[in-house]
C-alpha cells in the first residue's frame, strides 16, 4: 500500500497537466503549502481546478506559512500557454511578481506597493485558445531582502516570454511551493 503525501499530490498534479517539465524542470519537495483564493470566486485555487477569467480578474488573497520566519520570499504568477496551448510563442506570460515578502509578516508584505515588482493582471486567454495553466510559484530568497532589476510591464509585449528559470538563477531563488488553476476557453 502506498502513502499519498502532499509532495506526491502536488507533483502528480503538476505532471498530469505538463507543468513538469513546461514550467518546473523536476518534481519538487514543497516546504509549505500555497493557498490562493479570489474574492470573485467561491473556489480556492486547488492544483488545477477551473476558474474563469471573471473569477480571477482581481488580485488574489495569498497565504502560506513561511518555513523560515526570518527569510524573504518571492511570488510569481505566469501563464505558459500564451497565446494558445497549440502556439506558446509568447509564453510564459508574466502576470504578477511580488518580491521581498517577509516570512514574519506575509499578509502585509504581499500588499506593500514597493513589493509589487510586476503589478497583477488577471487571465485573458484568447477565444478557442485551449486550456491555459495559470501557475503560482513561491520562492525563498537566498540573499534575504534584496533589490530586483526592474522589468517593463506597461505594454502587453513587455510581459511576453518571461524567462522564469533565468529569473530564478539571477536572483538566487529556491522554489518551495506551487499552486495553479486552469482556465478553459
Amino acid at each position: 500500500m502506498s502513502i499519498i503525501t502532499a509532495d506526491t499530490n502536488i507533483n502528480s498534479s503538476l505532471e498530469k497537466v505538463g507543468l513538469i517539465p513546461d514550467v518546473i524542470p523536476n518534481a519538487i519537495s514543497p516546504s509549505t503549502l500555497l493557498k490562493v483564493d479570489y474574492v470573485n470566486s467561491s473556489k480556492d485555487v486547488a492544483l488545477g481546478n477551473n476558474l474563469t477569467p471573471q473569477e480571477a480578474n482581481e488580485v488574489p488573497n495569498v497565504f502560506f506559512v513561511a518555513p523560515d520566519q526570518s527569510a524573504f520570499y518571492t511570488l510569481v504568477m505566469t501563464d505558459p500557454d500564451a497565446p494558445s496551448v497549440q502556439d506558446k510563442k509568447f509564453g510564459p506570460w508574466r502576470h504578477w511578481i511580488v518580491t521581498n515578502i517577509s516570512g514574519s509578516n506575509v499578509s502585509d508584505s504581499l500588499k506593500k506597493a514597493e513589493n509589487q515588482h510586476t503589478p497583477y493582471i488577471g487571465p485573458g486567454p484568447g477565444e478557442n485558445s485551449g486550456t491555459h495553466r495559470y501557475t503560482f510559484l513561491l520562492y525563498q530568497q537566498s540573499n534575504g531582502e534584496q533589490k530586483y532589476k526592474p522589468m517593463e510591464h506597461e505594454q502587453r509585449e513587455q510581459r511576453r516570454k518571461f524567462d522564469t528559470r533565468g529569473f530564478e538563477q539571477e536572483n538566487q531563488l529556491e522554489l518551495i511551493s506551487v499552486n495553479f488553476f486552469c482556465c478553459p476557453t
